[in-house]
């Protein structure tokens, strides 16, 4: 197997890399010779973002051509199909200003912001607009980067191409939505006779203007009900005392992440904006993420299995951040976290602060997964903002583990998580407003018989979800990029649901 093999499956990295980097340094730039694509080139129509990352930070040159002319980020803009965004930037950090444009004639002279375009990839036309991509060059077919975003029939992507403007008409939009809320939570609070005051805890305000927008949508005795107006009212959803608690007055978070959702709810390129969706992952948003992964020892793949439990889990980690940060106030991210080694302890990383921690990190050490859960997640992160009345947002803690623990027993995850609640009520908090995602990674089977325990425990239910199976598998199974998204919403979704339910019953 060639080390362009390597590439195409996202294997040509870590210590695999560096060995191969050892006696093949001249090589790090070559061609393959049955595609012309560099090494570079192929892990980027590859799609994988570290393995793209690694050979950047090794050498790789950015905007070297391939044999038809490519260049990498030309290629991931043209033909790359998952995680497009987060290669287009990685590579914008690399590639030199005046080679943001180039492309070739077997792309028919389309640019790579050309191709992000034609991609409906809003998230990408942005950063590359951003960049200093020009708007005019023309493709064979005479249209330039203007025209072809007209001619998606997309306004979004026609805005993208102008981000000062877009980022003026996106907040006058969501300005609007706001009032427009304000006013049919008051009156959906005066029809149903206090309904959103008992719900939310709030009345909204009247808007004369928001109440000729009330009339025409739904004229006549067909009068919407509450839980229709909720679902178009989105940014207002606080079904639970959880969400309640902190967002009931903060009315800076709520208008900031406003601005962000009305432009996915517009995104053409993904569901987390749709209907069915845009709920979840507005609850979801609205919790810190902390991402808890094992770094011990058995993550490494052992001599005769196949499994890729590390790399695996850098690909979840990643791919939790960028789905949960979409919505996400400026400022705000995911909190990492390892069992036995630390690294950034920042709150609210983003998406390249989350890569550089996961690649300085290699696993090593046991698993004492509950102990370190109580000193390194609940103490900075819970306790000692309850004791000084910090508490800024509720958790959701995703946890993944490949094994039981050890040296610990194994009953004290559940009595860590207990031992939360427990201490959140004392302080006057509902006792979900810390809730846990637990999710194996590979086939161990300690690690199956360690969260069967984890599953059949009455006393963490409420505020826990047991993935069954194997999230890396499930995470891999999806090729495509809205199935992927809308699932892992779903997924994380689900400990908020099981609370939920919990107190309806």
């Amino acid at each position: 197997m060639s080390t362009f093999d390597d590439a195409r499956r996202g294997a040509l990295i870590g210590a695999r890399l560096d060995n191969w980097l050892l006696y093949n340094s001249s090589a790090l730039n070559s061609q393959d010779p049955s595609t012309g694509l560099t090494l570079l080139a192929t892990a980027v129509v590859s799609g994988f973002p570290n393995q793209v990352e690694q050979l950047l930070e090794r050498g790789a040159k950015a905007n070297l051509r391939c044999r038809k002319g490519e260049t990498p980020l030309l290629l991931a803009a043209w033909k790359t199909t998952m995680e497009r965004p987060l290669i287009v930037q990685m590579l914008l950090s690399y590639v030199p200003k005046e080679s943001i444009d180039d492309t070739c004639s077997e792309a028919n002279n389309n640019t790579p912001l050309m191709c992000a375009i034609e991609r409906l990839d809003v998230e990408s036309v942005r950063l590359l607009t951003k960049a200093g991509a020009r708007l005019h060059i023309k493709n064979d077919d005479g249209f330039d980067a203007v025209e072809v975003a007209t001619n998606t029939g997309k306004p979004l992507l026609r805005n993208a191409l102008y981000p000062e403007k877009e980022q003026s008409y996106l907040a006058r939009l969501a300005s609007n939505v706001i009032s427009f809320g304000r006013h049919v939570i008051s009156w959906l609070d005066n029809k149903f006779h206090g309904f959103m005051s008992k719900k939310f805890g709030f009345k909204g305000e009247r808007h004369r203007s928001a109440e000729k927008k009330l009339k025409a949508m739904k004229p006549g005795p067909q009068e919407p009900t509450p839980q229709e107006f909720i679902k178009h009212v989105d940014t207002y959803v606080k079904e639970t005392p959880a969400l309640e608690v902190f967002f009931k007055d903060n009315k800076e978070f709520i208008q900031d992440l406003a601005k962000k959702t009305v432009d996915l709810a517009n995104d053409p390129t993904t569901d987390l904006g749709s209907p069915e969706i845009l709920p979840k992952t507005i609850k979801v948003t609205m919790h810190q993420q902390v991402i808890y992964c094992d770094d011990s020892s058995s993550m490494v793949n052992k001599k005769g299995t196949a499994e890729k439990r590390w790399e695996n889990q850098k690909a979840l980690a990643l791919r939790i951040s960028r789905t949960t940060t979409r919505i996400l106030p400026d400022g705000e991210g995911v909190a990492l976290r390892f069992i036995n080694q630390t690294t950034n302890e920042s709150p609210s990383l983003d998406l390249e602060g989350i890569g550089r921690a996961l690649n300085s990190v290699y696993p090593q050490g046991d698993t004492a997964i509950g102990t370190t859960l109580r000193e390194r997640i609940l103490k900075p992160l819970v306790y000692n903002p309850l004791a000084a009345g910090t508490l800024r947002r509720p958790l959701l803690v995703s946890i993944l583990t490949d094994g039981g623990p050890m040296p610990e027993a194994k009953g004290m995850l559940a009595s860590v998580i207990v031992e939360c609640g427990n201490e959140l009520v004392r302080k006057g908090y509902p006792r979900d407003c810390v809730k846990f995602l637990i999710a194996q990674v590979g086939s161990s089977k300690e690690a199956v018989d360690f969260l069967d325990t984890l599953r059949d425990n009455p006393d963490i239910a409420s505020v826990s979800h047991i993935f069954a199976g194997r999230f890396d598998d499930k995470l891999k199974s999806y090729r495509d990029e809205r199935k992927l998204d809308r699932w892992l919403v779903k997924t994380l979704f689900k400990p908020l649901a099981a609370a939920e339910a919990k107190k309806e019953g």
